[in-house]
């Protein structure tokens, strides 16, 4: 059976025990009946109990052994001694599929993560959500197999389906403020510690499922969200995809073993992965379910270019311009003819300039608002139309308003509305025109700003990404600094001209090489710039006489002499991540490079835009790029970065790691002057 088969019926089940049910309807095993029930479950239910002859007005059965009819799911709310025997019951009767509620596993202890072991090995082929879970909710189907005060008063089925590790953000948080807006949801499903099925799975299955138009993944593990990505990898993005990320510090991920390590382990390689795949990335659940609302209504990275806006207030116009300006979203550029029209619309005393103040007048006239859009969908240049509101005793005549105009020229309107209305018919109104709702400026801007970031479209991938061996934990053997220049070199990565060789050669290096001059301690260690093992442009047989002076008091007599090319600073490296693969990481670089962490990661293999565009969003890349300041070699960094990408691909498991830092980038085009280079050991 395959995944997308398997998870059909895990979500879809015909028939549900409940074992543990409970008559006390404070209990959480007393209201699973009760909440299926009152979502119009169909199918059939089955109490299991010892304790009791019957549970909600249904027999009872002491094991699931003791049910006379088929199982397709046992929700499990029972103490953990009590599972294991209770899956040996599912096993025997063939019982597909299960969510596991009780807790106490690997959330808990130690000794809970030897149990979790143990209960997935328990559990075997059966498909399950658990343990430590709240359950599933398949609205579409009618089958709440779990107990919410939010999905009690749900008003239909929506399209946005969301699995979370956390039962409490879910079923509450996020499920509490999606309803308050209007938000509504096809599946729900509290995965918990993740133990049985996978994120991956889940977002194949809900791939193609119908009722499902835009996927919202809320984790907790960067397994869970490399879970996320690899699977829009393997599949392509078939349906819009919003992940977002908790525990967004050091995530435990220790790959690299020298100084910029510590920056291969946060969150934000999953996010700029995920990005560079076409997922789009939440903050909190306010920028989640924000993002859900644009991407259920088709809006993408593209409307967060040629804005035009109007309100009534100009305060309110410059708080959304000030949110969209900081995140570098761009206003439409008016054609001349455009504001030609805009005035005769206006009086003279408006501005014709985008965004456009429509002052008091549009509290007296309303139809201004219809005719100033109108005149503003002509222009070219106009691709998003946010009309702002503010607050009215009654806002319903503008609302039927923008309803129309959306209607008659099928426009992307989004409308902010800060503020409110004295009346509920007006955002009813809004939302059966299609025109999504934002309270907050900031929200708004930083929600288009976040389609933009995740503006890459991968197809989906022909094989799976470079992963490491087997032994990806045991030690690596670092490099000497002179056989890692070498090896770069010979695979197209630019280095310095450079010699390898003893400290008494030194003067017969730097004829060879000509000045200005480094000279290095040929080691395989990093940071040795603290250790006085490196000495900066020598520039003449003096300077070479007073460096060798102090290359004679240096431990070790091989040394690395190479041209000395000074320059803007990049870092650069690649390493390989158990999940997703081979990773490129590139930013800000030298001395400074923990403390800056300005970095962005790119999946290998890369093309040369999606490494352009990583080297672009960091400081030293937009300086690079702008020649901000006579600074040069943006391509040729590029293009070392496509160099080194491609090397480390062809080296597949035998490297474990390659850091550059710094790569110097000027006059002479890109190089990298300093290198580590781990093998496999």
């Amino acid at each position: 059976m395959s995944p997308v088969e398997r998870i059909e019926k895990l979500l879809n089940p015909r028939s549900i025990a409940i074992v543990g049910a409970s008559q006390a309807a404070n209990k959480l095993a007393g209201q699973l009946i009760p909440a299926l029930r009152e979502g119009g479950y169909e199918g059939e239910i089955y109490p299991v109990n010892p304790r009791y002859e019957e549970v909600a007005g249904l027999r009872c059965h002491p094991s699931v052994a003791a049910i006379p009819g088929e199982v397709d799911h046992c929700v499990i709310v029972v103490g953990k001694e009590r599972v294991p025997q209770v899956l040996e019951d599912c096993r025997a009767k063939r019982v597909p599929g299960a969510s596991i509620y009780t807790s106490g596993y690997a959330e808990a202890s130690a000794d809970g993560r030897q149990a979790q072991r143990m209960l997935e090995d328990l559990a075997r082929d059966m498909t399950f959500i658990g343990p430590n879970c709240m359950g599933f909710s398949n609205l579409a189907a009618r089958v709440m197999a779990a107990p919410s005060a939010v999905l009690k008063r749900a008003r239909g089925v929506g399209d946005v389906a969301l699995i979370s590790q956390s039962g409490g953000l879910a079923y509450a948080t996020i499920a509490y403020f999606a309803q308050r807006d209007g938000l509504g949801f096809s599946h729900i499903v509290n995965t918990g510690n993740s133990a049985g099925v996978s994120y991956g799975d889940l977002v194949e299955y809900l791939f193609q499922d119908a009722a499902t138009r835009v996927v919202l993944a809320v984790t907790e593990s960067e397994r869970a969200a490399c879970e996320v990505i690899d699977a829009v990898r393997r599949l392509g993005l078939r349906k819009p995809v919003v992940l977002l990320k908790l525990g967004r510090g050091q995530t435990g991920t220790r790959m690299a073993l020298s100084h910029t390590g510590s920056l291969a382990g946060d969150y934000r390689l999953v996010r700029d992965v995920a990005e560079q795949h076409g997922i789009v990335c939440a903050s909190d659940a306010d920028d989640a379910l924000g993002l859900c609302e644009l991407l259920r209504h088709g809006y993408s990275a593209a409307h967060a270019e040629g804005i035009a806006s109007l309100c009534i207030s100009g305060g309110n116009i410059t708080l959304f311009a000030d949110q969209a300006d900081a995140r570098g979203l761009r206003f439409a550029e008016l054609a001349p003819a455009t504001e030609a029209r805009l005035a005769e619309v206006l009086p003279d005393y408006i501005s014709v300039h985008n965004p456009i103040d429509i002052t008091a007048l549009g509290y007296e006239n309303p139809g201004l608002h219809a005719d100033v859009l109108n005149v503003l969908l002509t222009d070219p240049a106009v691709r998003t139309v946010v009309p702002i509101l503010t607050t009215l005793d009654d806002y319903t005549e503008v609302s039927r308003l923008l309803a129309g105009v959306r209607a008659n020229t099928g426009c992307d309107m989004i409308a902010l509305w800060s503020g409110g209305a004295y009346e509920t018919q007006s955002r009813e109104i809004l939302r059966q025109a299609g025109i999504p709702i934002f309270h907050s400026a900031t929200l708004l801007a930083n929600c288009l700003d976040r389609l933009r970031r995740a503006a890459g479209r991968r197809p989906a991938a022909a094989s799976q990404p470079a992963q490491p061996s087997a032994d990806a934990g045991a030690p690596a053997r670092a490099m000497r600094e002179g056989e890692a220049m070498q090896w770069l070199q010979a695979r197209g990565v630019a280095v310095p001209a450079l010699r390898a060789c003893p400290r008494g050669e030194l003067a017969a290096a730097a004829r060879e090489l000509g000045y200005p001059l480094v000279i290095k301690a040929d080691s395989t260690q990093t940071h040795i710039s603290d250790q006085d093992g490196v000495i900066l442009n020598i520039r003449d047989d003096e300077g070479l006489a007073q460096a060798m002076a102090r290359v004679a008091d240096w431990a070790g007599d091989e040394v690395l002499a190479l041209r000395y090319l000074p320059g803007h600073e990049l870092v650069a490296g690649t390493f390989a991540h158990p999940q997703l693969g081979l990773v490129l990481m590139v930013g800000s670089g030298g001395q400074w490079v923990e403390l800056l962490k300005d970095v962005r990661f790119v999946a290998l293999p890369a093309s040369t835009q999606e490494l352009a565009e990583a080297l672009a969003s960091t400081l030293v890349g937009r300086a690079l790029q702008s020649r901000f300041r006579g600074a040069q070699g943006y391509d040729e960094a590029v293009q070392l970065l496509e160099r080194l990408g491609d090397a480390a691909v062809q080296a597949g498991a035998a490297v474990t790691q390659i850091e550059l830092n710094p790569v110097t980038v000027g006059r002479h085009g890109a190089a990298a002057v300093d290198a580590a280079i781990y093998l496999r050991a």
